[in-house]
């Protein structure tokens, strides 16, 4: 039974597979910082968490790095379709970050951009489809690849500064 479970994590590893909430960035020496704007989000602490899970180092208090700063972060939910009663059964749900990323040196490396995402999604009032719950885990999905695409771009700008 243990060669069995060797075998299977030989394999795993051979194929090249790794966890999806994982983004490798660059060997990264300096540390990261993430700073919100909004001290209520808890998109920076997720970015944080994201990063120590990729193997990056964060800043201790006063300590020189990259920084990322969450300059704007948007939720949004509007209808899309009415039935013929004029009861909403669609809505856009629209998520939207601007951020930006700095060196130790104080250098912006990628300077406000913002990143939009946005999802469609059916309401009927007879059904629990379109429940709170169901936006709530949608808002959850969508803020889980909006940090791999801040992690993304940011490891892109970082590995070219590296090589």
């Amino acid at each position: 039974m243990r060669t069995l479970g060797i075998v299977l994590l030989v394999l795993l590893t051979a194929c090249g597979f790794q966890p999806s909430n994982v983004v490798k960035l660059a060997s990264v020496e300096s540390p990261f910082t993430v700073v919100s704007k909004n001290p209520y989000s808890p998109l920076a602490d997720n970015i944080e968490r994201a990063l120590s899970a990729s193997g990056v180092p964060l800043a201790k208090s006063g300590e020189p790095g990259y920084t990322i700063t969450i300059v704007k972060e948007e939720n949004e939910t509007k209808p899309l379709s009415l039935d013929q009663f004029a009861q909403v059964r669609e809505y856009v749900s629209r998520y939207r970050v601007v951020y930006s990323l700095t060196d130790a040196a104080g250098n912006t490396l990628i300077d406000d951009q913002a990143v939009e995402l946005q999802r469609e999604f059916t309401y009927d009032v007879n059904t629990s489809a379109g429940s709170p719950a169901e936006q709530e885990l949608l808002k959850r999905e969508m803020q889980g690849e909006m940090i791999k695409s801040i992690l993304r771009r940011t490891s892109v700008v970082v590995q070219s500064r590296v090589q």
